[in-house]
This record gives structure tokens, sequence and C-alpha cells, in this order.
């Protein structure tokens, strides 16, 4: 049985999609078959490619989501995550409202990281250096929180 941990911002163009990429990344690679990162959008915006910063800012960090599509927000996403990271307060809110049973699992990322209540900012259509500002302190949190990811995912497969 694999975890699931889904991660939400608006288009899941930039945030989210690099957020994927950077959780594949850091996780162990005897789990990457069983500790999956997926990402949506509440936009609804399905089959749009990473931004051209987003693509280039994780390439630079050895992390290539060039073949990252958009995907949109749903109940069944939802419903099947085993742990949703929204990048703001209020896509957690969104979140609540498209599946009411997922809010027991859904976290900010910033709070499931370190317990702060910081909204990851979102780049879309600013200079690179806010992807680049933005990827930093996205895995900044999800270095963090790995930890606590493995764990969960060690504890559900018991």
């Amino acid at each position: 049985m694999s975890f699931s941990v889904l991660l939400v911002c608006t288009g899941n163009t930039c945030r989210s999609a690099m957020a994927e990429g950077i959780l594949r990344s850091l996780i162990p690679d005897p789990r990457r078959g069983d500790v999956l990162a997926e990402s949506a959008g509440t936009a609804g915006l399905v089959g749009v490619p990473a931004s051209e910063f987003a693509q280039s800012v994780c390439l630079e960090h050895g992390i290539d989501i060039g073949s990252h599509m958009s995907s949109a927000l749903t109940r069944a996403l939802l419903g099947r995550a085993s742990l949703v990271l929204a990048m703001t307060r209020t896509h957690g809110e969104y979140i609540a409202s498209v599946d009411p049973e997922s809010a027991g699992r859904t976290f900010l990322l910033s709070e499931f990281a370190d317990g702060s209540d910081v909204d990851v900012p979102d780049p879309i259509g600013a200079p690179r250096e806010d992807y680049e500002s933005v990827f930093k302190m996205m895995e900044g949190y999800l270095k963090k929180a790995l930890p606590a990811i493995m764990k969960l995912a060690e504890e559900g497969e018991r």
C-alpha cells in the first residue's frame, strides 16, 4: 500500500508543481515506490505544463519537472491522498469545501513543517528571482516535514 502526499496550489503550474518535484527528490530511494508525491490546483487547469520559470529554477536544483502537466483538484484525488499540504490557508478552506472528509489530513505546508502559519506566495507573473525564493521556501518546509511524512508512511504500513 502506498502513502500519497498531495500538494495543492491554485493553478498547479508553479508552487505545487515545484513542491511535487522537490518532495520526490527528497524521498529516499528505497521508499520512492511506496511514498508518492502528487499535485493539483484549485483553479481547475488540466494539461498545462509547469511555467517556464518553475521548470528552470527546479532544473537549476537538479529537479526535472519538464513533463509535469497540471491537474485539477477533485474529490477523487483528495480521497486517495494520505496527506494533503496546501500552499495557503485559502487553499485549505477550498479543500475542506470540496471534501470535508479530508479536513483531518489537510494542513498548510508551513504548519505541517514547523507549526507556523505562513502562506507560500504565488510567483505567477513575477520575475525569476521570486520563483527561486518560493522554491527555497518550499524546499525548507519540505525538508523539515520529511521526517513526519516518512513516519506517517511507516505507520500506515502497520
